[in-house]
């Protein structure tokens, strides 16, 4: 991931003009501070979850298994989340070690298997929801 700490001037965009259609800087400019935003957003996102031992993608997987009162399939998060399966298993592994999810084992068929929130990751979930929003409503 990049952080766009500066914006591009507009004159380094001109040298450039070449490589988009004419009238089109004014939307460039836009979309670049945009992409400025977005990136300081995501910056104090990952500070603010390292602060509290959590990743956003351990967040996300929390707050997925929060609306899914039955469970979810490791298939299933991966699906609702655009990070690898990999990557999910790591940070389901270190949710479940640190007591925040629970795997739930079918009895009839042990491959079937449910992630669930535990309550302790219930009420760190909420513990972190005040926090979180601060961040996403700064202007």
């Amino acid at each position: 991931m990049f952080f766009l700490k500066y914006l591009p001037t507009q004159s380094l965009l001109m040298n450039y003009r070449e490589h988009f259609p004419a009238g089109s800087e004014p939307q460039i400019s836009s979309q670049l501070e945009m992409l400025r935003k977005a990136s300081l957003l995501l910056r104090d996102l990952d500070d603010f979850f390292r602060e509290h031992d959590l990743s956003l993608t351990r967040f996300l997987i929390l707050v997925i298994l929060d609306g899914a009162h039955e469970g979810l399939q490791h298939s299933q998060i991966v699906d609702r989340i655009d990070v690898s399966s990999p990557v999910i298993s790591r940070s389901l592994g270190a949710l479940v070690s640190d007591g925040l999810v629970e795997v739930i084992t079918d009895a009839e068929n042990k491959r079937h298997k449910l992630n669930r929130l535990s309550d302790e990751g219930r009420a760190r979930l909420q513990a972190l929801m005040r926090g979180y929003y601060e961040i996403l409503l700064r202007e």
